[in-house]
C-alpha cells in the first residue's frame, strides 16, 4: 500500500517527530511511504531520507499561498499514485483536500489534527483562516484523526465533523526512551552536577503554550527550600530566549542550565530525576510520554490528555499554579532516588502497555486498510454519527 505523508515542515516538533516514529514502526513490506513537505526546511528531512524514504517538497515559503504549489502537489501525487494521503496539521490537511478532486477516486485522504484548540485568536491570522476553512472540508475526508480526546471534542465544537472521527494518541519508542545508567552519568557529568543533585527538567520549545514562565516561578520557590535542586531547560529557544536568559540572572543563578535544542533527548531525559510539563494548552504531550518511558516521575498540568497519559504514575497540577507545581517538585525530591525510581518504573510500565509506538502504528495500519477497502468498493462506511457541537447556531470560532 502506497502512503504519502503530507506535512508542513520537518523541523523538530511534536507532530514531525511523531511522523518519524510512525515511519520507523510501520511495516515497510506492507506500507510504502513517501513524505511531501509544504516548506523546504527541517533537521528531520535527512533523518527520514536516511531511512530510505523519499522526501519531496512544494518549496513554499512560510506564510505563502501559491496556486503553483497546489499544481506541484497534484503532479507529485499523480506520479506517486498513493492509496492513502495522510496529511498532518491544518495547512497540510487543507492542501490535501484541495488536491483531492484531481486524484483517482480510489485515493483516500485522512487528516491528522495534532493540537488542542482552546483559543483560535492566539493563532496566526493565516492559521485562523485555514482552521475555519477546515470546517467545510472536514466532513468530506475519509478519516479525521486527532491525537487527543480534548482535541477531538474541541474541533467538533467548531464544526469539524466526520463519519470517521477518531483518536489515535501519540506513540512512544520505548527502546529509545528508557532508563539508561550510562546516559545518566554522562549527562550529569556534562552539566557538572554530582549524584546528590536532583535534576528537574522541562523539555519543550519556547512557546507561550509551554508556559516556561510558570516553570521558572515554581523553580524559584522550590530552589529556595531545597538546595539540592538543579533545573534544566532543553528545547528550541531555551538557550536564547530573553525570559530564559533572564532566569539565569535571578534567584536561579547557578541552579539553572539552558541547553537549547538537543538531538539527544533520550540521553537528556535519562539524566533527569523529575520531568515537568507546565503547558497551558496541550493535546497528547510527547515530552510527558517520553519522560515516563525513561522511567521518570512526571509532573504535568491538567490540560489536554495529560491526565490520561500520566494516570496514577505521576502528579497533576492546575495550569499556572506555580506554588502547587513547586510543592510537587519538593515532594518528589524528598522521596529519595529509590522511591522516585519506583514511581518511574510504574510510569514506564504504563507507556509500554498503553502508548507504545508499535500499538499506535497498528491502529494507523488498520485505518488505512479500512479506507482502501471502502474506496475500492469492498466495504461500507458506518452511518454518520454527529459529535456534540456548540449549542449556539454558529460555532464560536
Amino acid at each position: 500500500m502506497r502512503v504519502v505523508h503530507l506535512i508542513t515542515t520537518l523541523a523538530i516538533g511534536g507532530a514531525e517527530q511523531m511522523l518519524v516514529k510512525l515511519l520507523r514502526a510501520m511495516d515497510r513490506s506492507e506500507f510504502e511511504p513517501t513524505v511531501v513537505t509544504l516548506v523546504t526546511d527541517g533537521a528531520l528531512i535527512e533523518v527520514i531520507r536516511d531511512m530510505g524514504i523519499e522526501v519531496r517538497s512544494l518549496d513554499l515559503r512560510r506564510g505563502e499561498v501559491s496556486p503553483r504549489a497546489l499544481r506541484r502537489l497534484i503532479t507529485i501525487l499523480r506520479a506517486t499514485r498513493p492509496d492513502i494521503v495522510q496529511s498532518w496539521m491544518y495547512h497540510a490537511n487543507v492542501a490535501a483536500s484541495m488536491a483531492r478532486p484531481w486524484l483517482p477516486r480510489k485515493t483516500g485522504v485522512a487528516w491528522n489534527i495534532r493540537q488542542s484548540l482552546y483559543d483560535i485568536s492566539k493563532e496566526r491570522f493565516l492559521t485562523q483562516a485555514v482552521i475555519r476553512s477546515g470546517r467545510v472540508l472536514a466532513p468530506h475526508v475519509d478519516a479525521l484523526v486527532n491525537n487527543s480526546h480534548v482535541s477531538r471534542e474541541q474541533h467538533a465544537q467548531i464544526g469539524y465533523l466526520n463519519t470517521r472521527s477518531l483518536v489515535i494518541p501519540n506513540g512512544f519508542e520505548i527502546d529509545s526512551f528508557r532508563p539508561d545508567a550510562a546516559a545518566r552519568t554522562s549527562f550529569r557529568s556534562e552539566l557538572a552536577v554530582d549524584d546528590h543533585a536532583v535534576l528537574v527538567g522541562i523539555v519543550a520549545r519556547v512557546h507561550p503554550s509551554k508556559d516556561h514562565a510558570n516553570f521558572f516561578r515554581a523553580a524559584e520557590i522550590a530552589a529556595a527550600r531545597d538546595p539540592r535542586l538543579v533545573f534544566v531547560c532543553a528545547g528550541r529557544g531555551t538557550d536564547t530566549h530573553s525570559r530564559c536568559r533572564e532566569a539565569l540572572r535571578g534567584p536561579l543563578r547557578g541552579r539553572l542550565r539552558l541547553l537549547g535544542e538537543r538531538v539527544d533527548v533520550p540521553r537528556v531525559m535519562a539524566g533527569l530525576d523529575i520531568l515537568v510539563s507546565s503547558s497551558n494548552t496541550e493535546g497528547c504531550p510527547n515530552a510527558v510520554g517520553e519522560g515516563m518511558a525513561c522511567g521518570l516521575p512526571v509532573i504535568g498540568t491538567d490540560i489536554g490528555d495529560t491526565r490520561d497519559v500520566i494516570g496514577d504514575a505521576g502528579r497533576i497540577v492546575p495550569c499556572g499554579d506555580a506554588a502547587r507545581l513547586a510543592a510537587e517538585v519538593e515532594s518528589l525530591a524528598a522521596m529519595g532516588h529509590a522511591r522516585r525510581r519506583e514511581v518511574g518504573d510504574a510510569a514506564r510500565e504504563r507507556i509500554e502497555s498503553l502508548y507504545s509506538i508499535d500499538s499506535v502504528a497498528s491502529r494507523y495500519g488498520r485505518l488505512y486498510h479500512e479506507i482502501v477497502s471502502e474506496r475500492r468498493g469492498k466495504g461500507e462506511r458506518a452511518p454518520r454519527v454527529r459529535l456534540p457541537v456548540a449549542t449556539s447556531a454558529e460555532p464560536a470560532i
